[in-house]
């Protein structure tokens, strides 16, 4: 008998693979690994220059030509000035320079049927809603994580506050901005990237493995060592409801839910208050336990409603 994990998948799209790499029987292994890297230095350097472009048109010279302020007040202007410059980078990047290499590379390598290799296949409704409620179950979970870590290392508030200025909104049509740019944007870019090709062509091989590589690949992707661990588990878990659906949509809503609420956290008025301050409390011992077991139960019971995606031969 099979491995439980190892067992051919009931509603897995039938591929013709009569991509170029697929025509070479080279590994899918290889081939996850060569576009990860394609794609990753192509975003990240390609965002570092729109972010240098945009900010010196925004006029980041005048930032540096600043005298007799402070480092911090200096790094606080840093930030203020790159906001917007971030902002757009982020959003024509993630589009144009990870979304489309991404799809040009399954088009290219693998299979013309490119929607149905990265699995943009319909799910349950039920699926959908149980992802979402189990990401936002892990929410205090990952922010206490993040604190904790914080406060091991004495890292100062101000620069998690400077950090935060990026994604604080004050107005309605910032706010709206900002989730096309920090929600909408990764939810469908960094999926179809991360979990859509590259945990999707690494599973060929290694199987549930991939779930674990793709998170943690996940989580350095991002480049923010305090949050690396929660970021890790958090892609982890987005690999899980991919591995189990055989679908992105799910991902694609706790992924946006998740960001959803971290920028409406950081909605703040004229005066700099929050209007709805979503982690107006810290998180008890006891809440943390409960939301440690309220995020196990439903990862339990998201692998019970998907168990028809698999079948023993």
């Amino acid at each position: 008998m099979n491995n439980d994990f190892e067992r051919p998948y009931v509603l897995e799209p039938v591929q013709e693979f009569d991509g170029s790499w697929e025509r070479a029987h080279r590994s899918s292994t290889a081939a996850a690994c060569v576009g990860l890297l394609i794609v990753g230095v192509l975003y990240i350097y390609a965002q570092g220059f729109l972010t240098a472009a945009f900010g010196f048109i925004n006029g980041l010279g005048g930032v540096r030509a600043a005298e007799g302020v402070s480092f911090l007040e200096r790094l606080a202007r840093y930030v203020e000035t790159l906001k917007n410059p971030i902002r757009l980078s982020v959003f024509i990047s993630q589009f144009v320079f990870m979304l489309l290499p991404t799809l040009w590379i399954v088009k290219r390598w693998h299979t013309k049927k490119v929607f149905n290799y990265v699995r943009v296949s319909g799910v349950s409704f039920l699926e959908i809603i149980i992802a979402v409620i189990t990401i936002v179950c892990f929410i205090p979970v990952s922010g206490e994580i993040s604190s904790f870590l914080a406060r091991q290392l004495n890292i100062p508030d101000f620069l998690s506050r400077i950090n935060a200025q990026v994604f604080t909104s004050y107005s309605i049509e910032e706010l709206l901005w900002l989730v096309v740019v920090v929600c909408i944007t990764p939810a469908l870019c960094e999926e179809a990237f991360f979990r859509g090709y590259f945990q999707r062509t690494l599973e060929r091989t290694a199987g549930i493995k991939s779930i674990f590589i793709a998170g943690i690949v996940f989580g350095l992707f991002h480049m923010q060592p305090l949050n690396l661990i929660s970021l890790s588990l958090l892609g982890c878990i987005f690999g899980y409801f991919f591995y189990r659906s055989k679908s992105l949509v799910p991902v694609i809503a706790a992924h946006f839910i998740n960001n959803f609420i971290a920028v409406l956290s950081l909605y703040k008025t004229k005066e700099d208050e929050l209007v709805l301050d979503v982690f107006e409390y810290e998180i008890t011992f006891f809440g943390l336990a409960a939301a440690l077991i309220f995020t196990s139960g439903l990862l339990f019971l998201y692998y019970q409603i998907t168990e028809k995606n698999f079948q023993y031969t």
